[in-house]
């Protein structure tokens, strides 16, 4: 809600000032008048700097889920020509996301203080990307809002729809490994403590692996304070590190050499180019807009530097195509595709196609890794309990057999 800072004079003629939190300058004046206030100056505090402090953003984002749909909404609104301050205040009543409700009230106001579409969303960076922003431009100046705003809401429904699918695949493997490295902690902590205490008044000889197992066991309690602060300080340098230029693009080359996931996560940058780059193209951006929006959406520096040496070479007039085949990072079938594009004029229809065929492969992909990983982390997490089990088993037979003998 915009927030007016006014000046007036209150009860028995006495100065006041300060601000109020208000639809409109004329609910602001309404409501200070309730209040015994009869303003003389009201102003709204309207600058992007003061609208990102008050916006709710800053302990958060606004869920793609909501987003989409209020885009979608917003489509339906322009395309049956309402206009469009009445098409965002009717967003603004129907919308349940507090979030969202705050921040398109403020680009309402910004639209009616007569502010474009665009620039009024990309006083949120962190609700509406620079993909929504340089679309929405353009929809404006082509007079294909409407358009536009579906190809968006579109977009970001696939996007949502992929990132859900590599979240719900590492979910099952993620709850296997802290419930395995759980049930491991507890064996080592208070398991083997207990069983060696009834060990240490026999003086008979333990298995090799009893006797590994329980320095393992006393390692870990006496030393779990330097475990604990060894592993979050290689969590935190190693996230420090990562934000680093040089950090980011090794993590990221290394990444895609990883057995299984690599592969997986090329798969994904791949899809998420060429979605973002056809639905761009297809929205009226110009190329090399696109492209330099779309080597953001690619999350990963490997890709994105083959993008921006990309970018250089098609503004000297090469096509794209070429660039990207010979950086190596891209995949034969999409140079291929983007090569036939260009030449029949059917680039986005081209991209559109790769991006459903990647969809397909990392859904089997992560079916597959998915089918692998279960089996994996049951074994490994059985494998360790196995062998804890073992090394308490064996010498308590040990000792069952020298009661049995004596």
């Amino acid at each position: 809600m915009p927030l007016y800072e006014y000046k007036g004079i209150g009860a028995g003629g006495k100065q006041a000032r300060g601000t109020i939190e208000a639809d409109t300058s004329k609910t602001a004046r309404t409501r200070l008048k309730q209040k015994g206030i009869y303003t003389t100056e009201i102003a709204e505090k309207s600058n992007t700097k003061q609208r990102e402090k008050r916006s709710p953003l800053s302990s958060g984002g606004v869920k793609s889920r909501n987003i989409s749909l209020m885009v979608r909404q917003m489509a339906t609104l322009v395309k049956a020509r309402i206009p469009l301050d009445e098409a965002l205040a009717a967003l603004v009543e129907q919308s349940e996301d507090h979030k969202l409700k705050s921040v398109m009230s403020q680009v309402r106001d910004s639209v009616n203080e007569g502010k474009s579409l665009a620039d009024s969303m990309k006083m949120f960076p962190r609700v509406f990307s620079p993909i929504f922003v340089a679309m929405i431009r353009v929809g404006e100046v082509s007079g294909n809002l409407d358009l536009v705003l579906k190809r968006l809401a579109d977009f970001t429904e696939s996007q949502q729809t992929l990132k859900n699918k590599v979240l719900g695949a590492m979910t099952y493997p993620a709850v296997i490994s802290v419930a395995g490295i759980g049930i491991t902690i507890f064996l080592f902590a208070f398991a083997i403590p207990k069983i060696t205490e009834v060990f240490e008044g026999s003086k008979m000889p333990l298995p090799t692996i009893t006797v590994v197992m329980i320095a393992i066991s006393g390692f870990m309690a006496s030393q779990w304070l330097t475990i604990i602060l060894t592993m979050v300080g290689t969590f935190f340098l190693f996230k420090w590190y990562t934000s680093t230029i040089k950090g980011r693009e090794w993590w990221d080359t290394v990444s895609l050499k990883l057995p299984l996931f690599g592969k997986l996560k090329r798969m994904i940058a791949i899809s998420r180019f060429a979605r973002t780059l056809s639905t761009m193209i297809a929205s009226g951006v110009q190329l090399l807009d696109a492209i330099e929006i779309v080597k953001d959406v690619v999350d990963n520096a490997v890709i994105r530097k083959a993008l921006i040496e990309a970018r250089e070479s098609i503004s000297e007039g090469h096509t794209i195509a070429g660039p990207l085949k010979a950086s190596g990072e891209f995949p034969p079938i999409l140079t291929h595709m983007i090569a036939v594009g260009e030449k029949t004029g059917e680039l986005e229809e081209m991209l559109n196609v790769v991006s459903d065929a990647y969809d397909g492969q990392v859904d089997v992909a992560i079916n597959s890794m998915t089918r692998l990983l279960e089996p994996l982390m049951i074994v490994l997490m059985g494998g360790m309990i196995a062998l804890v089990a073992i090394s308490i088993f064996l010498p308590m037979l040990q000792l069952n057999n020298l009661a049995g003998a004596g």
